[in-house]
């Protein structure tokens, strides 16, 4: 038993040394527009891609298409007002009109393992049990700020998506588009509170 113990050691501390993260574009999300929020200034939007990737990572969605997709989807939910991109305001201070900020802190997909341990009897003897499960964790963090009229209103968005290793990537691809749908649909009502 305690050369099993050892060897599911040796294998996460060998495997968390050589971590890959993936990172796939979003999938479109169909949310409900809000028709009933308008503005008559012109919101202007800076975006801020501060994710460290390593170079093992696998990535398929580069920070432009990202952000790109961030931007096109906060259009499309809020048909009434004119938005703009200008990343370069994203280190400003002050702003005439709305400013909103996004920075991106986090968004990709990792492997890991879920252990379980257990305690049971085995053929009348007392036993412990060690399961490994195998688990697709993904990661999305957007840091956000609304400046509007020398108000600033920041909040962090953080949520996490996991998914059992049945499909391979294609539970990385679900773990990481849950925990986006989830970091949208928080940005979308800090946008609608703040707005």
């Amino acid at each position: 038993m305690k050369y099993l113990l050892l060897l599911i050691l040796i294998a996460n501390v060998s495997f968390s040394n050589a971590q890959k993260l993936y990172v796939w574009c979003p999938e479109y999300v169909q949310a409900p527009p809000r028709s009933d929020i308008s503005s008559l200034d012109t919101v202007k939007v800076a975006f801020f891609d501060a994710r460290i990737l390593n170079e093992k990572s696998k990535i398929e969605c580069t920070s432009e298409t990202l952000i790109e997709s961030i931007f096109e989807q906060i259009k499309q939910v809020y048909p009434n007002i004119y938005f703009v991109k200008d990343n370069s305001l994203y280190r400003s201070k002050e702003s005439k009109g709305t400013l909103l900020k996004i920075g991106i802190s986090a968004y990709h997909a990792g492997f890991g393992t879920d252990i379980s341990a257990g305690i049971g009897i085995v053929g009348g003897n007392l036993s412990t049990m060690i399961i490994p499960k195998g688990m697709w964790n993904a990661s999305t963090i957007f840091y956000t700020e609304i400046i509007k009229n020398s108000t600033s209103n920041q909040e962090m968005i953080s949520n996490i998506g996991s998914q059992s290793n049945i499909w391979g990537y294609k539970s990385a691809r679900k773990a990481l588009n849950e925990s986006y749908i989830k970091s949208l649909q928080q940005l979308l009502f800090f946008i609608d509170g703040n707005i």
